[in-house]
């Protein structure tokens, strides 16, 4: 397999070095952020952190949400030696102050907007605070509106020597000692970034991921943004957040070490992203299945700009049919009939395979990604033949180091088989004779009945296709002391709840084993989602999951 030993900085620096230094970068609002100044601004940053003490050794919590001093952040400490701690910026300031202190975190970037509820626990720490606003990098039109809106969450922030603004650190305003020792030689199997995931068994861990592992996954996914060359004429939409493995790996490593742009939003607004796919001159997006829902629901995903996308990718849930249809229909009613192409990926080993145009079977989750292989192996780890439902694994250039101080968890989520490391992700599927990858549920989510595995993915496939049903979860339940299925649906407005429920016990019984009917059906007005977009059904299962 290949290998890139070299910093994520050094890997994104060497791929645009071809490119004037004029080409565009970042999207943001209309300003348009060029390789010269991102690159100033990042070094800049970097000789600051180094002043600061970070390097190797150290890591740096990043709490910020799709804004360009997130992305000038993750190089900038990355150049260092530094890991990069990447934590939700919707965190509570409790678990904020949980991550810096139980971490040994040598600085934070925090978003200013949010900094009220992180307050009383940042003046706890004794650790330098790096202030970040979206407004840093607006448009000069736009910064006074917004500065004005969010004045009073902002007006009592105490700068001072321990806290201080980022954008008066890369512009130079903040004096500081630059550092006369070289910057460190970083290597490819050195971690690069901590990012926090519910794990392969569904339990909180923190993932250590290398250099190696982006720069690798920005290599082997390179072909999905069209291969080279590409420049600033081509940009990627990035809705998912940059403190996700799909939206660090993918959206913006893969883009900009291409050469590409990427097109940013802080927060997902489904009209605001179809206009900036025509304003920014998007040419890629990848997303969940909810977002692209809602981009076509809001009747805007159509018109001219509609025919210059070029690749569009989805993941992260269960992509329906109906979804894939619509979109069908958008595309082709603006003369660019392209797919949306389902993929699958997971943070310990990045994504790793997807539909292509030329690669694609209905149902599938495509072919692996190059330098990555997918086997279906039985619990003692023996390979199972083509198209036989077992323990998904994978080995790739791209796997997880391992989990942050949990030697335990980590001998367990890995194995050897023909020479190479495997990972188990946790999920159940199946590989047909021709190498498409089929998903079938979390090995968590299955459901024991009368010794036969119900698989309540496969069941919420089938009931999702049925008119009328926007979403459902199926849980397990317990019915005279017995294991049963539980199916919760959100219909469709005005939808007929007991010719529904008809509806989908005759697919179910047509489609599936008598064990996967649900012992009771129930309506809700909307389901839990998780932070893109999942129906969260860890809630459904642990607090009957209240209407969201």
């Amino acid at each position: 397999m290949q290998y890139f030993d070299k910093s994520m900085y050094g890997y994104f620096a060497d791929n645009v070095s071809h490119l004037p230094d004029t080409n565009k970068c970042i999207s943001y609002y209309g300003r348009e952020i060029s390789q010269r100044l991102f690159f100033r601004h990042c070094d800049t940053l970097a000789d600051y952190l180094r002043s600061l003490g970070m390097g190797k050794g150290k890591n740096v919590v990043l709490c910020l949400p799709n804004i360009p001093d997130a992305i000038i952040s993750y190089y900038a400490i990355n150049k260092t030696g530094a890991v990069v701690n990447a934590v939700h910026p919707l965190v509570t300031g409790q678990a904020l102050y949980d991550l810096i202190t139980g971490m040994d975190a040598g600085a934070a970037i925090v978003f200013e907007d949010f900094y009220p509820k992180y307050a009383d626990y940042l003046k706890n720490t004794e650790i330098p605070i790096i202030v970040a606003s979206a407004a840093d990098y607006l448009p000069a039109l736009y910064k006074p509106f917004y500065k004005l809106a969010t004045r009073k969450n902002t007006k009592n922030i105490p700068y001072g020597d321990r806290t201080v603004r980022f954008y008066d650190v890369v512009s130079g305003k903040i004096a500081f000692e630059t550092p006369e020792t070289p910057y460190p030689d970083i290597k490819g199997d050195d971690i690069a970034v901590y990012m926090h995931s519910g794990g392969t068994t569904g339990a909180s861990k923190t993932v250590m991921l290398s250099n190696d592992a982006f720069n690798c996954l920005a290599d082997n996914a390179l072909a999905l943004i069209g291969g080279k060359p590409v420049n600033d004429k081509d940009g990627m939409l990035m809705v998912m957040p940059i403190f996700h493995n799909f939206g660090l790996g993918i959206c913006m490593h893969t883009t900009i070490c291409a050469g590409g742009k990427v097109v940013l939003m802080p927060k997902f607004e489904p009209k605001r992203a179809c206009r900036l796919l025509k304003s920014a001159n998007a040419t890629f997006i990848s997303g969940v299945p909810n977002m692209f829902a809602k981009m076509i629901d809001s009747g805007l995903f159509k018109g001219k700009y509609i025919k210059r996308l070029k690749h569009c990718y989805c993941g992260g849930d269960k992509l329906s049919n109906s979804i894939k249809d619509r979109f069908y229909e958008a595309t082709k009613a603006a003369g660019n009939p392209i797919r949306l192409n389902e993929g699958y990926g997971l943070t310990e080993a990045g994504i790793c395979c997807v539909n292509t145009p030329e690669h694609y079977r209905e149902g599938s989750l495509g072919k692996p990604l190059k330098n990555t292989r997918f086997g279906i192996f039985d619990d003692n780890d023996n390979p199972l033949p083509p198209d036989t439902v077992g323990n998904l694994c994978i080995s790739a250039n791209t796997l997880m180091t391992g989990y942050y101080r949990d030697k335990e968890a980590t001998k367990a989520a890995f194995f050897e088989y023909d020479g190479a490391k495997w990972v188990r992700t946790g999920d159940m599927g199946r590989i047909d004779k021709d190498g498409f990858v089929y998903f079938v549920d979390r090995r968590k989510r299955v459901i024991k009945i009368a010794g036969n595995n119900v698989f309540p993915q496969e069941i919420e496939n089938v009931v999702n296709k049925v008119a009328g049903v926007k979403r459902s979860c199926v849980v397990a339940m317990s019915a005279e002391g017995k294991p049963a299925v539980r199916l919760i649906i959100q219909p469709m407005e005005g939808t007929d709840e007991k010719a529904l429920e008809k509806a989908v016990r005759d697919e179910i019984a047509a489609k599936l084993l008598k064990y996967a009917m649900p012992r009771v059906v129930e309506f809700r007005e909307k389901l839990p989602l998780t932070q893109i977009g999942k129906v969260d059904y860890r809630k459904l299962e642990t607090t009957g999951g209240e209407n969201a």
